[in-house]
C-alpha cells in the first residue's frame, strides 16, 4: 500500500471513528462499530490501531492539526490585525468545538479527553501560542501594531490570550456565548496595540 493510500485509509478510519464516537459515545463505541463505519474488517482496523483509545488520540491529533491550520490561515488572511486574530482564535477553538458540543455525547467526549488525551490539549496550547506570537512579530514588522504599548513581549501576550481563551472554553455553556466572549477578549487585548 502506498503512503498516500495509507494516509487516505487512516483518514477514512478517523472520520468514521468521529461519527461513531459522537453517535454512541466513547464508552459504548466498539472497534467493530468503527470498522463497520469505515467499511473495513475488524482485523484490518487492528492493523492500523491497537485500541479505540489509540483511535481517539489519533482523532484528537487530526482535529488539532485542522484547528491549527485554520488558525494559521486566519492569521495570514485579509483584514486588520485584530480581525485576523479574532478569526484565528475562533478557528482554533469554537469552530472545532461546534461539531462536538452539540452532539448527544459531547460532554462524555470532553471528559474522555481529560483522561486519555490531556497531553494533546497542551500541544494545542503550545501551537496556538507559537502561531499568535509569530503573527504579533509579523504585524509589528509591517507597522500594524506596536507591542511596546502592551508592555508585553509576543510570547507573553500569546500565552495570556490563549490561557484566557481556555478559561472561556472551560466555563462555556454554549458555543455562541463563548464565541462572543472570545471576540470581546481579543478586542480588549488588541486595542492598545493598534497603531
Amino acid at each position: 500500500m502506498s503512503e498516500a493510500e495509507n494516509s487516505n485509509r487512516r483518514s477514512t478510519i478517523l472520520d468514521a471513528a468521529f461519527r461513531t464516537f459522537v453517535a454512541y459515545g466513547f464508552k459504548r463505541t466498539t472497534m467493530a462499530d468503527i470498522a463497520a463505519a469505515a467499511g473495513i474488517s475488524r482485523p484490518a482496523l487492528y492493523l492500523e490501531f491497537k485500541s479505540k483509545t489509540d483511535i481517539y488520540r489519533a482523532e484528537f491529533v487530526h482535529l488539532l492539526d485542522r484547528a491549527n491550520q485554520a488558525t494559521r490561515d486566519a492569521l495570514m488572511g485579509e483584514g486588520d490585525f485584530s480581525s485576523r486574530l479574532t478569526r484565528a482564535a475562533l478557528a482554533g477553538t469554537i469552530d472545532a468545538l461546534r461539531n462536538i458540543v452539540d452532539t448527544p455525547h459531547g460532554a462524555e467526549l470532553f471528559d474522555v479527553k481529560q483522561e486519555i488525551a490531556e497531553d494533546l490539549g497542551r500541544l494545542w496550547f503550545d501551537r496556538m501560542e507559537d502561531d499568535i506570537a509569530r503573527a504579533l512579530v509579523d504585524a509589528e514588522a509591517k507597522g500594524e501594531i506596536t507591542l511596546a504599548s502592551s508592555k508585553m513581549d509576543p510570547t507573553t501576550f500569546a500565552r495570556l490570550l490563549v490561557s484566557a481563551i481556555e478559561g472561556i472554553k472551560l466555563r462555556m455553556t454554549d458555543c455562541d456565548s463563548a464565541e462572543a466572549d472570545i471576540r470581546r477578549l481579543v478586542f480588549l487585548m488588541t486595542r492598545p496595540l493598534i497603531n
